[in-house]
């Protein structure tokens, strides 16, 4: 099978593949075509959702690099508030915990 797809790459390489008469597609058209075609492969519903999985998760602060993530364990108490929180205030967990672990960086570090 992956022997098939090689000669089908060196095909295309050398120009030698045609599309089917009718079936090309061109502007806005090639366009929707695509899009349908992605989110259809992805099983996205919509572009945004795509986007998410294409490009990963955003870095936070600085706007290149790694996000380094630090991971720790609470009781499930503790996560139940912290995720009843996020809720009320619509946000994310991870907003709130990272809020929370500045503040009380910064209160150490006073």
């Amino acid at each position: 099978m992956e022997r098939d797809y090689e000669a089908l790459a060196d095909a295309a390489e050398r120009g030698e593949l045609k599309p089917k008469p009718n079936t090309t597609k061109r502007g806005a058209e090639a366009t929707a075509h695509a899009r349908k075609l992605l989110l259809e492969a992805s099983g996205a519903a919509d572009l945004d959702e795509l986007t998410k999985i294409t490009l990963g998760r955003p870095t936070v602060g600085s706007p290149t690099g790694v996000s380094p993530v630090i991971r720790a364990r609470v009781p499930q108490a503790l996560k139940d508030r912290v995720g009843a929180l996020a809720a009320r205030e619509h946000r994310k967990e991870a907003d709130i915990i990272r809020e929370a672990v500045a503040a009380y960086v910064s209160l150490q570090d006073a």
